[in-house]
C-alpha cells in the first residue's frame, strides 16, 4: 500500500503539468531548461522530488523534451522510509501543427527505483488548443495516458487528462497563471490479466494556481501551488485515502 500512496501523490502532484507546455512551440534553435523542486504533503507522508527538465527546437514547429526526476526525500509519520532515489524518465516530441493547434507524445521508461515508480511503460499522447486574447493567454491540452503491465503483472488503467490554463498579462516581471486539470480514469485495474480494482469513472481533480518571475530574457523563477482532490474512490486508489494533496512547487528557469 505504501508504494500505492506514493505512487500515486506523485500523480496528483505533477498532474497539471503533463508536458512541458500546452502554448505554442517556440521558435526553432530555441529551447529551455528548468530545475524543479516538488514538496509534497499527503496525509502522514511528505516528500521532496527533485527533476530536470529541457526542450529544444531543432526545426521550425518541432519541439523534443526530457525529464530526469530524483526523489532526495521521503517520510512515513515522521520517520524515513527509505523511498527514496531516481524515478522513471520521460522524452517527449510535440509538432505545432497549425498556429493555435499541437499534437504530442510523451513516453516514460520503467528507469526508477521500482518502491517509488511504476514498473511499465506509459505512453501519453494527445492534442493542445491555445489562443492568445491579449489580455489574457488560454491553453488547453486533452490527453490520453496508457500504461503497461510491469514485472508485478499489474497494469493501471487507462486514463483522458484534460487541462486548462489561464494566463493573465498584467506585467513583463510578474506573469500569474491558473489552471485546472482533471484525471478520468476509464477501465479498471488489471492483475495478470484479470480485474484487481474497480476504478473505472473515478475522477480527480488538480487545481493550481503559480507566478512566473522573469528577471531578464535568459532566466526566471516559478512558484506554484497544487492541491489533489477528486472523488472518493479516486483519492482512495491513488493515495490510500480520502485526504487531499498540497504540492509546492518552485523552479529555476533557463532560455536559451
Amino acid at each position: 500500500m505504501l508504494k500505492k500512496v506514493i505512487v500515486g501523490t506523485a500523480l496528483l502532484a505533477s498532474a497539471s503539468f503533463a508536458t512541458f507546455s500546452n502554448f505554442p512551440v517556440p521558435a526553432a534553435m530555441s529551447g529551455d531548461a528548468k530545475i524543479v523542486a516538488d514538496f509534497i504533503v499527503h496525509d502522514k507522508w511528505k516528500g521532496l522530488d527533485l527533476s530536470a527538465k529541457a526542450r529544444f527546437v531543432p526545426v521550425q514547429n518541432l519541439e523534443l523534451y526530457l525529464k530526469l526526476p530524483f526523489r532526495p526525500i521521503s517520510r512515513y509519520d515522521g520517520e524515513n522510509d527509505h523511498k527514496t532515489g531516481m524515478e522513471n524518465l520521460t522524452t517527449g516530441v510535440r509538432y505545432q501543427v497549425a498556429p493555435m493547434f499541437a499534437a504530442f507524445l510523451d513516453v516514460t521508461f520503467p528507469t526508477g527505483k521500482d518502491k517509488i515508480s511504476d514498473d511499465g511503460f506509459n505512453f501519453y499522447f494527445g492534442g493542445q488548443f491555445s489562443k492568445d486574447f491579449g489580455a489574457v493567454g488560454l491553453g488547453t491540452e486533452a490527453g490520453l495516458s496508457i500504461t503497461t503491465e510491469g514485472d508485478d503483472r499489474k497494469k493501471g488503467p487507462m486514463s483522458l487528462i484534460l487541462n486548462a490554463e489561464l494566463d493573465p498579462n498584467v506585467s513583463q516581471v510578474v506573469s500569474p497563471y491558473f489552471g485546472i486539470t482533471f484525471d478520468i480514469l476509464l477501465n479498471d485495474e488489471k492483475t495478470r490479466g484479470k480485474k484487481s480494482a474497480e476504478t473505472s469513472g473515478d475522477v480527480g481533480v488538480a487545481p493550481y494556481v503559480g507566478a512566473n518571475f522573469k528577471v531578464n530574457q535568459l532566466l526566471s523563477f516559478d512558484a506554484c501551488v497544487t492541491f489533489g482532490l477528486g472523488d472518493d474512490d479516486y483519492l482512495i486508489y491513488t493515495s490510500g485515502n480520502k485526504k487531499m494533496t498540497v504540492t509546492w512547487e518552485g523552479s529555476v528557469n533557463f532560455s536559451f
